[in-house]
């Protein structure tokens, strides 16, 4: 038994459409602003910006995609530092829609070393900082 290839039309025009639906649901992520205090607090502006760019890089889109449009989420990030020991770094993120502005997120990570802090160790720290920020990303973003 032949079918008439109008029948079928219906069913691949909704195959068609609903694995484009798929691709629809996708979120990236883009870093927009970064600013740092300045120099004498030993965080390198260059450090920040590439911390930044990798963590995002690896930010798990999976448990973001649970809108139904796609969008694009820009991060601007702040650090703050201590001069002193213990040192420490405080990232702030603010995660908004790229399209509208608004203001999706503002999220905080921090970390810190005892003692005396050289160039590299003070690196490590505003990468941890970085990271515990990003890491909070696809749970801020979920519930939205």
């Amino acid at each position: 038994m032949t079918r008439p290839w109008f029948l079928l039309a219906p069913l691949l025009l909704a195959s068609a459409l609903s694995a484009g639906d798929a691709g629809a649901a996708d979120t990236s992520i883009a870093l927009g602003e970064v600013a740092v205090p300045p120099a004498s607090t030993g965080v390198d502006r260059v450090a920040f910006r590439s911390a930044a760019e990798g963590e995002l890089r690896g930010v798990d889109a999976s448990k973001i995609r649970a809108r139904k449009t796609k969008r694009t989420v820009v991060v601007s990030m702040a650090v703050s530092a201590s001069t002193q020991s213990p040192f420490g770094c405080t990232v702030n993120a603010l995660l908004r829609d790229a399209k509208t502005g608004n203001m999706l997120a503002i999220i905080e990570g921090s970390a810190r070393v005892e003692g005396d802090a050289n160039v590299e160790l003070r690196k490590q720290v505003l990468r941890r900082a970085v990271r515990n920020a990003v890491s909070q990303i696809p749970d801020a973003l979920a519930g939205n």
